[in-house]
């Protein structure tokens, strides 16, 4: 069975429920600072229209999401990267997001096994991904998943303000 797919429009509210639970109980370890500004409605069904949003499901329950695209927008370019890629070469991971009670199961590395898998196919040189200092609980996920820092950068932001973020690369063989 296909536990990661495609978000379908009808899910919207379930996928928001997941982020909203994500934010309530946000800590010092798991803080994505996300709020009701960044991850609302909109933005959930802009990027199932897209066809952008993914879920992750177990007993029809949604306890993952991510958005997989390729942008990471001018704000990155000059970042010190492992590898020069264009655009339509890299995959860059958004919202990543595991329910709290579903943590410490090897979700997200399964997850990540088949993004990575389908970008090999896709001939994708590079998964990108940006982590919001303070997010340690991200950080440790993914240098576990075999991600490198390669930079930190400052980056404003209406939902956060001004703020750090760490830049993270897997590169694909």
């Amino acid at each position: 069975m296909i536990k990661l797919r495609k978000a379908k429009i009808n899910e919207s509210m379930k996928i928001l429920e997941l982020y909203n639970n994500i934010i309530d109980t946000a800590n010092d370890e798991f803080d994505p600072k996300w709020n009701d500004e960044y991850i609302n409605l909109g933005f959930i069904e802009d990027s199932i229209l897209k066809e952008e949003l993914y879920v992750y499901k177990v007993d029809e329950r949604i306890i993952s999401s991510v958005v997989v695209n390729n942008d990471f927008g001018k704000r990155y370019t000059d970042a010190n990267w492992i590898v020069d890629a264009k655009p339509n070469e890299i995959v860059v991971i958004h919202t990543f997001a595991v329910n709290p009670s579903c943590r410490g199961r090897g979700i997200s590395k399964e997850i990540f096994n088949i993004i990575k898998k389908q970008s090999l196919k896709n001939h994708k040189k590079t998964i990108r991904v940006d982590v919001i200092n303070g997010n340690n609980g991200a950080e440790i996920v993914f240098k576990h998943l075999g991600f490198k820092h390669v930079d930190t950068v400052e980056e404003f932001y209406d939902a956060v303000g001004l703020e750090t973020f760490h830049l993270y690369e897997h590169v694909l063989k």
